[in-house]
């Protein structure tokens, strides 16, 4: 089977550790560019020559497209246009690509009338409007497929999308829904919830091993501990929420998983200044750490990453996702046990943050 190119959006920031994902659950997978959207998402495309179903798996990505077209150089004037819909009214390997989202969707009993709903964006400055660019497109469609309804909601069965991106044009046939970025059904959400996609991010970096205890001491509503529950089985599953009413939610919502990921989970109400757990007794922790108040936080981090440094076991691991660097880095630099060992840059919400490795020595 001749290889396919694929590119998965990831939140911004998140494409490197959405690749090491994708390396690591699909070993014949190769890594072919990485770019950025601006502050809408993180880029990755990879080729990968396997069945489609394995790709919606990935738990670091919020979508995965199908490439039907790419081209590095485009021109920012009228003439991309008229390349652009004579590529896809034209070029084998659109239809390719067409050919093969049709076969994936059979195979998984979707069906429907051949409707088809375009999304563009556009990032940086052209001769053209975006609104040039649908016509193009919707102009190549119909040629190429005259029976094709174009539709404006979300319940067409071909979404073609088209990035530009400075110089760079990709055009992707999407693979996923909703449901891959919104992949859990909460009792009730916490205003400080992360994405899945970050959180199953973080949990990748943790390294997880069927030994682990792990801890997040914050959990807020608890998605940090239900991505840990789907990377696998772990030996001790610990959580920790500030209020009586936040740690109920965030346990109802870890409970649901019970029947998919069985382990030992505990939850606990604390409020991160003090653990209560045994000296060494948890080898993983990973948590999304307050913002707010720098009082607050000052009097917070010191006493959280105190804790970290005793509960941790040697060689223990600590993700952290944080957006006051200089207050961590200064609060570290007290605590000669703990290492930062690499960090990522990354946005949720249109809030820019940094995922820390810690290790424990």
């Amino acid at each position: 089977m001749a290889a396919t190119t694929f590119y998965a959006h990831t939140m911004p920031g998140v494409e490197d550790i959405a690749w090491l994902e994708i390396r690591e659950r699909l070993p014949y997978a190769r890594f072919v560019d990485k770019l950025f959207a601006k502050e809408k998402n993180g880029i990755v495309l990879f080729q990968y020559d396997g069945p489609i179903r394995p790709l919606l798996s990935l738990r670091a990505t919020e979508d995965l497209f199908l490439v039907a077209l790419s081209f590095d150089k485009i021109t920012r004037g009228w003439k991309d246009l008229y390349q652009l819909t004579h590529l896809i009214a034209q070029k084998p390997e659109f239809r390719q690509a067409v050919d093969q989202l049709m076969q994936f969707q059979r195979e998984n009993k979707q069906s429907g009338p051949p409707t088809y709903r375009i999304v563009r964006r556009v990032y940086g400055r052209y001769e053209y409007s975006p609104k040039d660019l649908e016509r193009a497109i919707e102009k190549g469609i119909k040629a190429r497929y005259p029976h094709w309804q174009l539709v404006e909601d979300n319940h067409a069965r071909v979404e073609i999308w088209v990035n530009i991106l400075g110089s760079r044009l990709i055009c992707g046939l999407r693979l996923t829904d909703h449901t891959m970025s919104r992949r859990f059904k909460m009792a009730r959400q916490i205003k400080t919830t992360i994405r899945p996609s970050v959180a199953a991010a973080m949990i990748h970096l943790t390294e997880p091993d069927e030994n682990d205890v792990f801890l997040d001491p914050m959990c807020g509503s608890g998605t940090l501990l239900m991505e840990r529950r789907m990377a696998g089985a772990c030996r001790q599953l610990l959580g920790g929420a500030l209020t009586p009413t936040h740690a109920h939610y965030a346990n109802l919502n870890v409970l649901q998983m019970r029947k998919e990921r069985p382990s030992s989970f505990t939850m606990f109400n604390l409020d991160g200044k003090t653990l209560p757990f045994a000296d060494e007794s948890i080898n993983k922790v990973a948590t999304n750490l307050p913002s707010g108040k720098y009082d607050m936080l000052a009097r917070l981090y010191p006493a959280f990453f105190a804790e970290v440094a005793r509960v941790l076991q040697p060689n223990g691991r600590a993700v952290i996702l944080c957006s006051e660097y200089d207050l961590l880095k200064e609060v570290l630099r007290q605590q000669p046990r703990l290492t930062t060992l690499t960090g990522y840059s990354i946005t949720t919400k249109k809030q820019w943050g940094r995922i820390y490795i810690i290790h424990r020595d």
